[in-house]
């Protein structure tokens, strides 16, 4: 059985580490969209994204369900590699590392992984 990769993200909310996936960008969104809002969150807006090195991925946008002070809308991007996808890791630019367990237990659930 295959295995996802874990563990990448550290404490710092600016940190930026990655989180890969062995599903397509858009498997990781479509996963992302049923656990959002298990999780307090909202998945508002999603597309395609390419950047200048060709690298393209889908996009997207969450809000928190219940707006407070401390909570706001967060973008990231499900990037395209050979294997799957990632994401990056941050509470400011890329997907909240709150959300990283549950995505990974969905995409688990969803393709058969055991570890």
């Amino acid at each position: 059985m295959l295995s996802l990769l874990t563990g990448e993200s550290q404490e710092d909310a600016d940190y930026g580490g990655r989180q890969h996936f062995p599903v397509s960008p858009q498997e990781a969104v479509d996963s992302l969209i049923v656990v959002a809002p298990r999780e307090g969150w909202e998945v508002v807006s999603t597309g395609d994204e390419y950047d200048a090195h060709g690298q393209h991925g889908k996009f997207f946008r969450i809000e928190p369900s219940k707006p407070s002070d401390g909570n706001q809308s967060i973008s990231g991007v499900f990037y395209e590699e050979w294997k799957g996808s990632y994401v990056r890791i941050s509470e400011n630019n890329g997907l909240p590392e709150a959300l990283v367990d549950a995505l990974v237990a969905e995409i688990k659930a969803n393709n058969g992984y055991t570890k």
